[in-house]
């Protein structure tokens, strides 16, 4: 029985490393996360945000800003080209003369 031990030892060591590299090759191709990169999920996430009073108060400032910016959608870009038909839209967005 005693002889045995260290030749279970032997093989378990090995087994073990082993696991280790196919899990770490794996974390690298994005399947799992395994040891080096510990992120979390985009739940977890909201929910230390919603949790923090610092994250809370740029939520409040950026939200603020918008208000005072007034900021709205994005327009159409100016210029519209139709290939087809070999012609360039122009549309003005000024009151310039």
């Amino acid at each position: 029985m005693s002889a045995f031990l260290p030749f279970s030892v032997l093989l378990v060591i090995p087994a073990v490393f082993l696991a280790d590299r196919v899990l770490l090759a794996m974390e690298a191709r994005g399947w799992i996360y395994w040891r080096k990169t510990k992120r979390l999920s985009s739940i977890g996430a909201d929910l230390v945000q919603e949790a923090s009073p610092g994250a809370q108060a740029v939520k409040r400032a950026m939200e603020q800003e918008r208000v005072r910016k007034n900021v709205r959608p994005a327009q159409d870009p100016p210029v519209r080209v139709d290939l087809d038909s070999g012609t360039v839209h122009v549309r003005r967005t000024g009151q310039h003369r």
